[in-house]
């Protein structure tokens, strides 16, 4: 049961308060949510800040930095700056919509295009711009930070059903100011399909599986990736139909194959939309393989799932790419047996696996690869980094200075 794991679990903590944290102390003080939302606003003020410098040194140095976006498009000064490379996509479909006809090179290749990018995000930000009049450009952002604060909400409270309340702050915490943390308030899907994806976690560990499927839905036609929450339900459902079956009422496991059929569906339906707009059933996956010319220098005449690792691996290391992937992919199932991450419990884990499976089988390691990991937020919550003084301020440090570094070349240099 969700209780005796729970149980189990915090009884390898130790006691929060001989872990010396001023962080956990002033979080005290407040009520959960308001120290998360506290320690989400001084990471705003931080990657706000960091931005706001960047955008001055590309505005005042023109010519020198890929910021021919400074001001051009449809957005200018700083909030055109917050919507600039996938974010452009964005703004596109919320002012124009989707092309019916799939842009081609002269050569018949199919161009990056909107069709890449799912709908919710941009409709949201066009209805509000829309009613409010404001700037696109700043509707987006304003979008992302609100989500932003919500998925760091979401975060909290199922870290909070796992680990200790030390735990659950500063795995909050490393989130918020972690290396692409910036992007939780640009004009980018992420911060809204973080906000669905944890809420949908939240969900599968309370059992509330009609309110996981929409968020699994709804994370669907946010951003590639809500079906790591269909085969996660799927473990689960097993690992509780093997393990305690007569704690598994006959009623449940009816919703729970429901949802998962309902995520599954809409996980799938993305490519269907676009084959019927533009009539080629190819369509959505030409478009995204369009960007792995720029990586590996070809797009491949067919996608073949769990292959874009090693394609990139051997585009640049030769045999020893394959090597190097299997080692990857070994760390990461030794690290899984860690105790420490055990002790997260089976469905944060079940999550964990899900995702990264589905990063491995579909995505072309590239440089979106950091901000594509945010899911995977959980794994600095463990004890073995949160109940460290020296570890929590060596990530929290790290997270910082990686941030720092991540506007600095991708948001100026090349894209995130």
């Amino acid at each position: 049961m969700l209780e005796r794991d729970v149980a189990t679990t915090r009884v390898a903590f130790a006691d929060p308060a001989r872990v010396p944290s001023r962080l956990f102390q002033a979080a005290q003080r407040l009520p959960a949510w308001g120290a998360v939302l506290v320690i989400y606003g001084l990471s705003r003020v931080f990657s706000t800040l960091l931005l706001f410098v960047t955008y001055r040194i590309a505005a005042t140095n023109p010519g020198q930095f890929a910021d021919s976006y400074v001001d051009g498009g449809g957005t200018k000064g700083f909030f055109g700056f917050l919507n600039v490379w996938d974010a452009r996509f964005y703004t596109t479909i919320a002012q124009h919509g989707y092309p019916h006809v799939l842009p081609e090179t002269a050569s018949g290749a199919v161009q990056p295009n909107a069709w890449a990018f799912l709908p919710v995000f941009p409709w949201t930000v066009r209805i509000l711009a829309q009613i409010t009049g404001w700037d696109t450009g700043a509707v987006a952002a304003g979008v992302a930070t609100v989500f932003g604060a919500l998925a760091a909400l979401a975060l909290h409270r199922f870290l909070s059903m796992r680990v200790d309340p030390l735990g659950a702050i500063w795995g909050t915490t490393f989130f918020c100011f972690g290396a692409m943390a910036f992007t939780l308030e640009v004009g980018y899907a992420e911060s809204m399909f973080l906000f669905f994806l944890f809420a949908g976690l939240l969900s599968l560990m309370e059992r509330r599986y009609v309110t996981l499927m929409w968020c699994g839905i709804l994370a669907s036609f946010t951003r590639p990736g809500a079906l790591a929450l269909a085969l996660a339900l799927l473990i689960v459902v097993v690992h509780r139909f093997w393990k305690h079956p007569d704690e598994f009422p006959r009623a449940e496991r009816f919703t729970a194959i429901v949802a998962g059929f309902g995520i599954a569906a809409a996980g799938l339906a993305w490519p269907l939309v676009a084959a019927a707009v533009t009539g080629r059933s190819d369509a959505y996956l030409k478009t995204e393989m369009s960007w792995w010319k720029g990586v590996i220098g070809y797009t491949p005449d067919h996608f073949v799932p769990l292959s874009p690792w090693f394609l990139m691996a051997v585009r640049y290391l030769g045999l020893l790419g394959i090597v190097v992937v299997l080692g990857v992919v070994a760390l990461f199932v030794w690290g899984m047996r860690k105790p420490s991450l055990r002790r997260l419990g089976f469905d944060i884990r079940a999550f964990l696996t899900s995702y990264s499976l589905y990063l491995f089988a579909v995505f072309l390691p590239q440089q979106s690869l950091p901000r594509l990991i945010m899911p995977l937020a959980p794994l600095v919550a463990v004890d073995s980094i949160t109940h460290q003084r020296a570890i929590r301020r060596l990530c929290l440090a790290s997270g910082m200075a990686l941030q720092v570094t991540c506007v600095v070349i991708m948001w100026l240099m090349g894209p995130p």
